[in-house]
Protein backbone atom coordinates (compact mmCIF):
# COMPACT_ATOMS: atom_id res chain seq x y z
CA UNK A 1 0.00 0.00 0.00
CA UNK A 2 1.45 3.91 -0.73
CA UNK A 3 -0.10 6.66 1.10
CA UNK A 4 0.65 9.88 0.17
CA UNK A 5 -0.22 10.94 3.61
CA UNK A 6 -2.42 14.58 3.20
CA UNK A 7 -3.17 14.67 -0.19
CA UNK A 8 -5.37 11.83 -0.21
CA UNK A 9 -7.69 13.25 2.15
CA UNK A 10 -8.66 15.92 -1.03
CA UNK A 11 -8.54 13.16 -3.78
CA UNK A 12 -9.63 9.90 -3.33
CA UNK A 13 -1.80 7.79 25.56
CA UNK A 14 -4.57 5.11 26.23
CA UNK A 15 -2.00 3.70 27.53
CA UNK A 16 1.86 3.75 28.23
CA UNK A 17 1.80 1.44 25.33
CA UNK A 18 1.41 4.41 22.94
CA UNK A 19 4.34 5.07 20.36
CA UNK A 20 6.01 8.24 19.23
CA UNK A 21 8.45 8.19 16.34
CA UNK A 22 10.87 11.61 16.26
CA UNK A 23 12.88 12.94 13.65
CA UNK A 24 14.48 16.38 14.23
CA UNK A 25 17.34 16.36 11.45
CA UNK A 26 20.28 16.56 14.21
CA UNK A 27 20.85 13.04 13.93
CA UNK A 28 20.74 13.12 9.95
CA UNK A 29 17.80 11.35 8.99
CA UNK A 30 17.78 8.91 12.20
CA UNK A 31 15.23 8.98 14.29
CA UNK A 32 15.55 10.68 17.80
CA UNK A 33 16.12 7.89 20.07
CA UNK A 34 16.98 5.14 17.02
CA UNK A 35 14.24 3.28 18.51
CA UNK A 36 12.69 3.35 14.78
CA UNK A 37 14.54 3.01 11.02
CA UNK A 38 15.55 6.56 9.41
CA UNK A 39 13.86 7.84 7.03
CA UNK A 40 13.99 7.18 3.06
CA UNK A 41 14.98 10.35 0.39
CA UNK A 42 12.32 10.19 -2.50
CA UNK A 43 14.10 11.97 -5.58
CA UNK A 44 17.21 14.21 -4.97
CA UNK A 45 18.70 13.94 -1.86
CA UNK A 46 19.20 17.21 -0.07
CA UNK A 47 21.40 18.69 2.45
CA UNK A 48 21.05 20.07 5.99
CA UNK A 49 21.47 23.39 7.27
CA UNK A 50 21.43 25.50 10.49
CA UNK A 51 19.18 28.14 10.77
CA UNK A 52 16.45 29.40 13.97
CA UNK A 53 13.36 27.89 13.39
CA UNK A 54 10.70 29.68 14.75
CA UNK A 55 8.86 27.76 17.95
CA UNK A 56 12.11 25.52 18.57
CA UNK A 57 13.88 28.28 20.22
CA UNK A 58 16.38 30.90 19.09
CA UNK A 59 19.15 28.93 18.91
CA UNK A 60 19.62 27.55 14.89
CA UNK A 61 18.79 24.19 14.53
CA UNK A 62 19.36 21.89 11.74
CA UNK A 63 16.67 21.17 8.98
CA UNK A 64 16.45 19.41 6.02
CA UNK A 65 16.51 21.65 3.12
CA UNK A 66 14.19 19.52 0.22
CA UNK A 67 14.94 19.73 -2.96
CA UNK A 68 12.43 20.50 -5.53
CA UNK A 69 10.49 17.11 -6.28
CA UNK A 70 12.03 15.42 -3.79
CA UNK A 71 10.90 14.51 -0.25
CA UNK A 72 11.28 11.92 2.29
CA UNK A 73 9.27 8.67 3.55
CA UNK A 74 8.64 6.75 6.35
CA UNK A 75 8.47 2.46 5.97
CA UNK A 76 5.83 1.51 8.47
CA UNK A 77 6.50 -2.50 7.15
CA UNK A 78 10.05 -1.90 8.52
CA UNK A 79 8.70 -1.62 12.03
CA UNK A 80 6.57 -4.64 14.25
CA UNK A 81 3.46 -3.59 15.68
CA UNK A 82 3.86 0.17 15.35
CA UNK A 83 1.25 1.65 13.08
CA UNK A 84 -1.84 -0.43 12.39
CA UNK A 85 -4.83 1.42 13.14
CA UNK A 86 -5.23 5.02 15.16
CA UNK A 87 -2.42 7.58 13.96
CA UNK A 88 -1.40 10.85 14.07
CA UNK A 89 1.36 12.96 11.25
CA UNK A 90 2.83 15.59 12.51
CA UNK A 91 5.11 18.21 10.53
CA UNK A 92 6.53 21.44 10.43
CA UNK A 93 8.22 22.64 7.42
CA UNK A 94 8.65 25.79 4.76
CA UNK A 95 8.01 25.65 1.31
CA UNK A 96 9.30 28.02 -1.38
CA UNK A 97 6.45 27.84 -3.79
CA UNK A 98 2.58 27.69 -2.72
CA UNK A 99 1.79 26.28 -6.15
CA UNK A 100 3.41 23.59 -5.84
CA UNK A 101 2.74 22.47 -2.21
CA UNK A 102 1.01 19.00 -1.71
CA UNK A 103 -0.67 20.74 1.13
CA UNK A 104 -2.26 23.56 -0.20
CA UNK A 105 -5.61 22.90 -0.02
CA UNK A 106 -5.27 22.75 3.91
CA UNK A 107 -3.62 25.70 3.98
CA UNK A 108 -6.52 27.92 1.75
CA UNK A 109 -6.31 30.87 1.64
CA UNK A 110 -3.31 31.50 4.22
CA UNK A 111 -1.09 29.43 1.30
CA UNK A 112 0.42 32.58 -0.39
CA UNK A 113 1.17 34.47 2.99
CA UNK A 114 2.90 31.16 4.84
CA UNK A 115 5.31 30.82 1.64
CA UNK A 116 8.58 31.08 3.40
CA UNK A 117 7.22 30.43 7.12
CA UNK A 118 7.52 27.56 8.76
CA UNK A 119 4.04 25.97 9.15
CA UNK A 120 2.63 23.12 11.66
CA UNK A 121 0.47 20.65 10.37
CA UNK A 122 -0.82 17.37 11.96
CA UNK A 123 -3.19 14.59 10.10
CA UNK A 124 -4.32 12.22 12.77
CA UNK A 125 -7.23 9.39 12.24
CA UNK A 126 -9.48 7.52 15.01
CA UNK A 127 -9.60 3.57 13.63
CA UNK A 128 -12.41 3.07 15.68
CA UNK A 129 -14.72 5.62 14.48
CA UNK A 130 -12.81 6.68 11.13
CA UNK A 131 -12.51 10.54 12.49
CA UNK A 132 -10.03 12.35 10.45
CA UNK A 133 -8.98 15.75 12.61
CA UNK A 134 -6.51 18.17 10.56
CA UNK A 135 -4.76 20.77 12.79
CA UNK A 136 -3.04 23.82 11.56
CA UNK A 137 -1.07 25.27 13.71
CA UNK A 138 -2.47 23.79 16.91
CA UNK A 139 -5.83 24.27 16.06
CA UNK A 140 -8.57 22.11 14.75
CA UNK A 141 -9.08 23.20 11.01
CA UNK A 142 -10.65 20.04 9.14
CA UNK A 143 -13.11 17.24 10.93
CA UNK A 144 -14.66 14.50 9.02
CA UNK A 145 -15.30 10.88 8.82
CA UNK A 146 -13.12 8.94 6.19
CA UNK A 147 -16.39 6.32 5.15
CA UNK A 148 -14.01 5.29 2.16
CA UNK A 149 -11.15 4.43 4.57
CA UNK A 150 -8.70 6.61 1.60
CA UNK A 151 -6.56 7.82 4.69
CA UNK A 152 -6.43 3.77 6.41
CA UNK A 153 -2.40 2.92 7.59
CA UNK A 154 -1.55 -0.76 7.84
CA UNK A 155 1.32 -2.19 8.51
CA UNK A 156 2.51 -2.26 5.45
CA UNK A 157 1.90 1.40 4.28
CA UNK A 158 5.04 3.59 3.03
CA UNK A 159 4.24 7.26 4.12
CA UNK A 160 5.69 9.64 1.66
CA UNK A 161 6.08 13.32 2.79
CA UNK A 162 6.15 16.66 -0.02
CA UNK A 163 6.85 14.57 -2.92
CA UNK A 164 4.40 12.52 -5.16
CA UNK A 165 4.78 10.51 -8.14
CA UNK A 166 4.59 12.34 -11.46
CA UNK A 167 3.73 15.55 -10.28
CA UNK A 168 5.80 18.57 -9.69
CA UNK A 169 6.34 19.73 -6.16
CA UNK A 170 8.17 22.22 -4.39
CA UNK A 171 11.51 22.95 -2.65
CA UNK A 172 11.61 23.52 0.84
CA UNK A 173 12.48 22.73 4.38
CA UNK A 174 11.67 20.54 7.33
CA UNK A 175 12.57 21.08 10.92
CA UNK A 176 10.38 18.06 12.57
CA UNK A 177 8.42 15.40 11.47
CA UNK A 178 6.58 12.95 14.26
CA UNK A 179 4.29 9.82 13.75
CA UNK A 180 2.40 8.29 16.44
CA UNK A 181 0.32 5.21 16.68
CA UNK A 182 -3.08 6.68 18.39
CA UNK A 183 -5.48 9.33 17.60
CA UNK A 184 -5.25 13.08 18.64
CA UNK A 185 -8.54 14.13 19.61
CA UNK A 186 -8.65 18.10 20.28
CA UNK A 187 -8.56 18.03 24.11
CA UNK A 188 -4.88 16.48 23.50
CA UNK A 189 -4.03 18.81 21.20
CA UNK A 190 -4.50 21.39 23.38
CA UNK A 191 -1.64 20.21 24.99
CA UNK A 192 0.54 18.76 22.41
CA UNK A 193 0.43 21.55 20.30
CA UNK A 194 0.12 24.63 22.48
CA UNK A 195 3.76 26.03 21.57
CA UNK A 196 2.80 26.50 17.77
CA UNK A 197 -0.58 28.21 18.87
CA UNK A 198 -0.10 30.38 21.39
CA UNK A 199 2.63 33.27 21.80
CA UNK A 200 4.54 32.68 25.02
CA UNK A 201 4.44 35.71 27.31
CA UNK A 202 7.10 37.13 29.56
CA UNK A 203 5.25 37.57 32.58
CA UNK A 204 5.43 36.41 36.05
CA UNK A 205 1.89 35.23 36.27
CA UNK A 206 2.05 33.20 32.52
CA UNK A 207 5.57 31.67 34.12
CA UNK A 208 4.24 30.27 37.90
CA UNK A 209 2.80 26.99 38.08
CA UNK A 210 2.33 24.16 35.30
CA UNK A 211 4.56 24.59 32.29
CA UNK A 212 2.69 23.50 29.87
CA UNK A 213 4.89 23.83 26.93
CA UNK A 214 7.30 21.39 28.21
CA UNK A 215 7.81 18.17 25.71
CA UNK A 216 9.92 14.82 27.11
CA UNK A 217 10.68 12.22 24.86
CA UNK A 218 8.00 9.24 26.54
CA UNK A 219 8.76 7.74 29.83
CA UNK A 220 12.41 9.76 29.48
CA UNK A 221 13.51 12.91 31.23
CA UNK A 222 15.23 14.07 27.59
CA UNK A 223 13.84 17.58 26.50
CA UNK A 224 12.43 17.99 22.70
CA UNK A 225 13.13 21.01 20.96
CA UNK A 226 9.72 22.50 21.55
CA UNK A 227 10.63 23.17 25.03
CA UNK A 228 13.18 25.83 24.29
CA UNK A 229 10.67 29.05 23.63
CA UNK A 230 8.86 28.63 27.22
CA UNK A 231 12.67 27.99 28.79
CA UNK A 232 14.05 30.59 26.83
CA UNK A 233 11.24 33.00 28.19
CA UNK A 234 11.77 31.23 32.19
CA UNK A 235 16.10 32.08 31.58
CA UNK A 236 15.12 35.70 30.34
CA UNK A 237 12.78 36.29 33.17
CA UNK A 238 15.05 34.78 35.56
CA UNK A 239 18.04 37.02 34.20
CA UNK A 240 16.34 40.04 34.96
CA UNK A 241 14.72 39.30 38.02
CA UNK A 242 17.88 38.18 39.64
CA UNK A 243 16.69 37.50 43.29
CA UNK A 244 14.46 35.63 42.46
CA UNK A 245 14.07 31.46 43.33
CA UNK A 246 12.24 28.93 41.92
CA UNK A 247 11.27 25.41 42.92
CA UNK A 248 10.81 22.82 40.14
CA UNK A 249 8.59 19.72 40.76
CA UNK A 250 8.06 17.14 38.56
CA UNK A 251 4.68 14.80 38.55
CA UNK A 252 3.59 11.68 36.48
CA UNK A 253 0.73 10.30 36.18
CA UNK A 254 -0.19 6.42 37.99
CA UNK A 255 0.71 3.86 35.38
CA UNK A 256 3.75 1.92 35.86
CA UNK A 257 6.39 1.46 38.58
CA UNK A 258 5.76 3.74 41.26
CA UNK A 259 9.61 4.38 42.30
CA UNK A 260 10.23 4.46 38.02
CA UNK A 261 7.56 7.18 38.22
CA UNK A 262 9.25 8.84 41.25
CA UNK A 263 12.87 8.81 39.65
CA UNK A 264 11.15 10.07 36.29
CA UNK A 265 9.80 12.95 38.26
CA UNK A 266 12.51 13.81 39.96
CA UNK A 267 15.01 13.47 36.32
CA UNK A 268 12.28 15.62 34.66
CA UNK A 269 12.81 18.49 37.19
CA UNK A 270 16.58 18.33 36.86
CA UNK A 271 16.48 18.80 33.01
CA UNK A 272 14.39 21.51 33.25
CA UNK A 273 16.93 23.19 35.50
CA UNK A 274 20.01 21.63 33.36
CA UNK A 275 18.78 23.86 30.51
CA UNK A 276 18.50 26.91 32.85
CA UNK A 277 21.59 26.69 34.38
CA UNK A 278 23.24 26.37 30.79
CA UNK A 279 21.59 29.74 29.88
CA UNK A 280 23.77 31.26 32.86
CA UNK A 281 21.02 30.77 35.58
CA UNK A 282 23.07 29.94 39.07
CA UNK A 283 22.87 26.56 39.98
CA UNK A 284 21.69 27.82 43.51
CA UNK A 285 18.87 29.64 42.93
CA UNK A 286 16.92 26.36 41.49
CA UNK A 287 15.62 23.60 43.62
CA UNK A 288 13.72 20.84 42.23
CA UNK A 289 12.20 17.63 43.55
CA UNK A 290 10.17 14.89 42.55
CA UNK A 291 7.00 13.68 43.38
CA UNK A 292 5.60 10.98 40.53
CA UNK A 293 2.03 10.40 41.18
CA UNK A 294 1.48 11.55 44.87
CA UNK A 295 0.35 14.83 43.70
CA UNK A 296 -2.49 14.46 40.61
CA UNK A 297 -4.31 17.37 39.44
CA UNK A 298 -6.79 14.97 37.25
CA UNK A 299 -8.29 11.60 36.85
CA UNK A 300 -5.73 8.89 35.77
CA UNK A 301 -9.05 7.20 34.67
CA UNK A 302 -8.34 7.91 30.86
CA UNK A 303 -4.98 9.41 28.68
CA UNK A 304 -6.82 12.27 28.03
CA UNK A 305 -6.74 13.20 31.70
CA UNK A 306 -3.28 11.59 32.81
CA UNK A 307 -1.74 13.92 30.43
CA UNK A 308 -2.27 16.68 32.78
CA UNK A 309 -0.81 14.58 35.41
CA UNK A 310 2.79 14.18 33.99
CA UNK A 311 3.93 17.79 34.11
CA UNK A 312 7.11 19.89 35.66
CA UNK A 313 5.52 23.02 38.08
CA UNK A 314 7.40 25.94 38.88
CA UNK A 315 6.68 27.96 42.26
CA UNK A 316 8.95 30.93 43.52
CA UNK A 317 10.41 30.78 46.80
CA UNK A 318 12.34 33.13 49.27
Amino acid sequence: MRLFAFLLIFISHSSWSQREALYYFDKGLAEFSYAFPELFVEGQRGSFKKEVVEKLGKEPRVVYLIPRNSGLMFDNSKIKNFISGSYGIEMYFRYDEASLLLYSQLLGDEVGAKQGKYVHLVTTRDAATKRLNIYLEGKLKFSFIDVDNNMEIDNTAKISFFREEGRETTSGAVAMIKLYDFFIDEETAKNQFEVFSNPIELQKSKIEGVLKNLYFVQSKSVLLPESSPELEVMSSFLKTNPKLKIELSGHTDNQGDFNLNLKLSKERAEAVKEFLVKSGIDAKRIKTKGYGSLKPIASNATESTRSKNRRVELIFIN
